[in-house]
C-alpha cells in the first residue's frame, strides 16, 4: 500500500490500492504512515471493499493462537510482510495497541512479499502463523483468526477521475455482478464500491491539510 501510493505520487501509475484499519485515530501508525502521502484537494478515493485481516494458522489452530500477545508469549514462529506493505503497517499498529515490541515476535524480521507467500509458509510448516487475509488462508487450507477490520480503497489524483479508463472501472465496481463476486471471497464484502469518496470524510485522522498548490481545488 505504501509503495503503491508513492508510485502514484511519482507519476508511475494512475491508481493505487491501499487499506487502512477501521477506527484508526490520529495517533495511530496508520495515520502517521499515510497522512504524509495523501493530500485533500489533490487525491480522491474510490471505494473498493471491506475485509478482515488476522492470523493465518494451521488447520485446527493447534497452538491456540488467538492474539499477538499469545504469539509473543508462546514464541510462535511468525512470518511478516515486507516494509512498504499495508499489512506491515497494520501489524506495527496492532503491536503498539497490544503494548508489544517487534522484538517480542519471533520471526518479525522474516518477510514475504504477499499474503499468498505468508500462507504458503504456514501451510508448509516453516512458520506457525502470519498476518494476512482470510481468503489467502482458506486458499491454503488454513484456519483464520480475525484481528482487524479494514477498508480497502483505490487512490487516484483528482485530475484523473474522469479519464475514460477510470470511469469504466468505477462503473464496473458499482455493478451488482462484481459486488456479488467479491462478497463470495472469504473475509471480503463490497463497501461503497466504485463510489468517489472524500479523503477527509473517509480518513478522519487526516486533520491538518498541507498547503494546496496553486490551481488545485479543495477536497
Amino acid at each position: 500500500s505504501v509503495e503503491a501510493i508513492r508510485a502514484l505520487n511519482a507519476g508511475d501509475c494512475v491508481l493505487a490500492g491501499f487499506h487502512v484499519r477501521e477506527g484508526a485515530d490520529s495517533a495511530s501508525v496508520t495515520a502517521r504512515t499515510y497522512q504524509p502521502l495523501l493530500q485533500p484537494g489533490l487525491h480522491k478515493l474510490i471505494g473498493f471493499a471491506r475485509r478482515q485481516q488476522g492470523l493465518m494458522v494451521a488447520r485446527g489452530n493447534p497452538l491456540r493462537l488467538d492474539s499477538l500477545a499469545r504469539v509473543a508469549r508462546w514464541k510462535a514462529r511468525f512470518v511478516n510482510r515486507v516494509l512498504g506493505s499495508g499489512t506491515r503497517v497494520l501489524l506495527d499498529e496492532l503491536l503498539l495497541q497490544a503494548g508489544l515490541e517487534p522484538g517480542q515476535i519471533q520471526g518479525y524480521l522474516r518477510c514475504e512479499p504477499s499474503h499468498a507467500a505468508v500462507a504458503q509458509a504456514v501451510a508448509s510448516g516453516s512458520a506457525d502463523c502470519g498476518l494476512g487475509t482470510e481468503a489467502a488462508a482458506r486458499a491454503q487450507g488454513l484456519d483464520f483468526v480475525p484481528l482487524a477490520s479494514e477498508r480497502y480503497y483505490l487512490a487516484c489524483l483528482k485530475s484523473a477521475l474522469e479519464q475514460p479508463e477510470l470511469r469504466r472501472l468505477r462503473e464496473l465496481l458499482g455493478q451488482a455482478a462484481w459486488q456479488d463476486r467479491i462478497a463470495q471471497l472469504p473475509g471480503y464484502a463490497p463497501q461503497a464500491s466504485g463510489q468517489v469518496l472524500s479523503l477527509r470524510r473517509e480518513l478522519p485522522w487526516w486533520q491538518l491539510a498541507p498547503r494546496t498548490p496553486a490551481g488545485q481545488g479543495q477536497d
